[in-house]
């Protein structure tokens, strides 16, 4: 009896110990993104679920850093490790609007920057309905979004919105006060203004997508609207008011300091259904030239540690269970088929697949955000 009694003492302890060493081998993935607080909750929740499923081959761990708080310094760090011949580092997933990669690879120097995936590796990769502009062998996306106006439909009735570029700017100058945008390196809607009112005048289509800094020549007569734009927009104290962060443009739509400005859809509808913003606020494009969106993608830097765990938690972010903790948490717009996706929110976004695509690199942050921050900032 005591040698049966120690036999399976020794049995329970061994698989008990193999239960531990199992989950003492589990590595980590480590993903980085940015942007506003939303898409820190994003991921935390696609973390949370990730880790939570019963045969997850990883742990996955988020690094998020918040919009105008260090976010350009993620792209030297990468690619200075890159540079400077680092492997075997942290960085084994990257986060961000498609859009943006350019800028990685621009001050990394190279496209190896980043591997091309495996789609072998990635389940489910059939299922994504959107093809990345750039990179398409090395970017997965994993959800789409859009810069629009937002409005209360309930202070502006619909035959009163401007539909096209002049008719918002007549419409600005005849409501002084009741626009604005946020200081354009602090968010991406404020940017996204920014761009589009440049890029609406530039005919060449393919300077959308060009790093090349001969555009720069080309820039100034969407810098020319924006000054003669700038009387009219909000102002307090006398001095117009440039907000901080995506953030500080929608709290003066919510406390009615102004009627119409730029701001993510996602936002939008997230404070919509939480209450912060009226069931009345309405979106919309521009018939002419709709505001920039993006697929937002993932990338996986050649520098990282643990390329296979990173294809894995690509594979579950473009599932149908990830893609509903996409859509339900941030309202974005998934990118595999709706009808893969159980969730009473499908409806919400069906409607914003309508956006520019501009990606441009460096050449924003060396030299069209410096000249607005000499010609349009000090007015």
């Amino acid at each position: 009896m005591k040698k049966t009694l120690s036999m399976a003492l020794a049995l329970l302890l061994a698989l008990c110990c193999i239960g531990f060493a199992s989950a003492e081998e589990k590595q980590t993935v480590t993903v980085w993104t940015s942007g506003s607080q939303n898409v820190q909750d994003l991921f935390t929740a696609l973390a949370d679920a990730y880790n939570a499923q019963p045969d997850a081959k990883y742990t996955a761990t988020i690094q998020f850093i918040l919009s105008g708080t260090g976010d350009e310094s993620l792209s030297s760090r990468i690619a200075a490790a890159y540079q400077t011949g680092q492997t075997n580092t942290d960085f084994d997933l990257l986060a961000d609007n498609t859009s943006s990669f350019q800028t990685y690879v621009d001050e990394a120097g190279s496209e190896d920057l980043f591997i091309a995936y495996d789609p072998e590796k990635i389940p489910g990769l059939d299922n994504v309905t959107v093809t990345p502009v750039i990179m398409p062998d090395k970017l997965v996306p994993y959800r789409c979004t859009t810069v629009v106006f937002a409005y209360d439909s309930e202070r502006i009735p619909a035959d009163e919105l401007p539909h096209t570029w002049d008719e918002l700017t007549d419409w600005i100058a005849a409501h002084p006060g009741r626009f604005a945008y946020n200081e354009p390196d602090t968010g991406g809607a404020g940017s996204s203004f920014v761009l589009s009112a440049i890029y609406r005048f530039i005919e060449d289509e393919s300077a959308k997508t060009s790093n090349d800094p001969k555009w720069v020549d080309e820039s100034a007569a969407g810098f020319e609207w924006l000054v003669n734009l700038h009387p009219n927009l909000y102002a307090t104290g006398g001095k117009v008011l440039y907000p901080n962060k995506n953030q500080g443009t929608l709290d003066l739509l919510i406390n009615k300091e102004v009627d119409i400005i730029p701001a993510w859809a996602d936002q939008i509808l997230t404070n919509v259904a939480n209450g912060t913003l009226p069931e009345t606020t309405s979106m919309y494009q521009l018939d002419d030239a709709p505001l920039t969106g993006s697929d937002v993608s993932f990338g996986i830097p050649s520098i990282g540690s643990n390329p296979d765990g990173a294809q894995d938690f690509i594979s579950f972010v473009i599932s149908p269970e990830g893609q509903k903790i996409c859509l339900e948490n941030m309202k974005a717009i998934p990118v595999i088929s709706s009808d893969l996706i159980e969730s009473d929110e499908k409806d919400l976004v069906s409607q914003l697949g309508n956006y520019n695509f501009i990606s441009i690199g460096t050449l924003w942050a060396d030299y069209l955000y410096p000249i607005w921050m000499e010609e349009i900032l000090p007015l």
